[in-house]
């Protein structure tokens, strides 16, 4: 029984069959190389919704990479575009954990892109807009030493933050400690995000392309310093993903990524 199930993951591993969400399952908990898992079956391949036109996934990295002026093997499809199911180990809004449901017409597409420039420029500007954030570092100095530069106790009560400011704070210091940036962190009217999301959604309809039609519900995109940082990004997520599926730990909200009401717009 133990040669039988190596010998089928051994066969995943080559690429035949398609792996199931359960044989990916037994994958991720099986396994501790969760790099290697995220590189062959993530980073790597063609994805899902591509596999009867592989050509079309060529011109849709091609046609990504010139919007953002980069190379086409700087971009690929991670998700469940990529494997047919969720990856994830968040949960959904109702509650119920993300991993294992199927991609659907209703599903996102996330796309990986890898660019130093893109991701130092959007980290500035996310950055900068972070430091507008209440209350400002000399509003809270005098509390924290508990005197002001004068040497007087300070008056008052303590500033406060809301818990929704400092949630996106530590959730972008995480992103920048991990050398990618999620463009939804950017404020809805930031015109890098617009652009970021202008650029990636001007090729949905090639999705519309494919046989069978695959109605694109939102394209998100996510930027990496480096693949490095892509490998250790989706490897950790795997590693979070084998602690909620052996009951280690419970599955977190998923974080908001870049979207748009529009994003559908190739829907009929």
């Amino acid at each position: 029984m133990k040669n039988e199930k190596t010998e089928k993951l051994l066969a995943l591993f080559r690429g035949s069959p398609e792996p199931s969400a359960e044989d990916f399952k037994n994958l991720v908990v099986s396994l501790d190389n969760h790099q290697l898992l995220a590189k062959v079956f993530l980073l790597e391949g063609t994805p899902l919704v591509f596999k009867g036109s592989p050509m079309k996934y060529t011109v849709f990295r091609e046609q990504v990479g010139d919007q953002f002026g980069i190379g086409s093997q700087d971009v690929c499809i991670v998700g469940s575009a990529k494997l047919g199911f969720s990856p994830s180990p968040g949960r959904k809004k109702d509650g119920t954990l993300r991993y294992g449901t199927p991609f659907a017409e209703t599903s996102d597409v996330d796309v990986v892109i890898v660019s130093f420039e893109l991701f130092d420029k959007g980290s500035r500007h996310l950055f900068a807009r972070l430091n507008l954030i209440p209350p400002q570092v000399h509003e809270v100095r005098p509390f924290v030493h508990g005197s002001d530069k004068e040497g007087q106790k300070p008056k008052g009560t303590p500033p406060t933050v809301s818990l929704a400011d400092w949630n996106l704070v530590k959730e972008a210091m995480r992103n920048f400690t991990f050398q990618n940036l999620n463009p939804g962190n950017l404020p809805m009217d930031h015109p890098l995000r617009q652009e970021i999301f202008d650029k990636i959604s001007s090729t949905s309809g090639l999705f519309c392309a494919l046989e069978p039609q695959v109605f694109v519900s939102k394209i998100r995109a996510r930027i990496f310093r480096n693949w490095k940082a892509a490998e250790d990004y989706y490897a950790n997520s795997l590693r979070e993903l084998k602690r909620v599926l052996v009951g280690e730990t419970d599955a977190e909200p998923e974080d908001v990524e870049d979207e748009s009401p529009d994003a559908g717009s190739q829907k009929k």
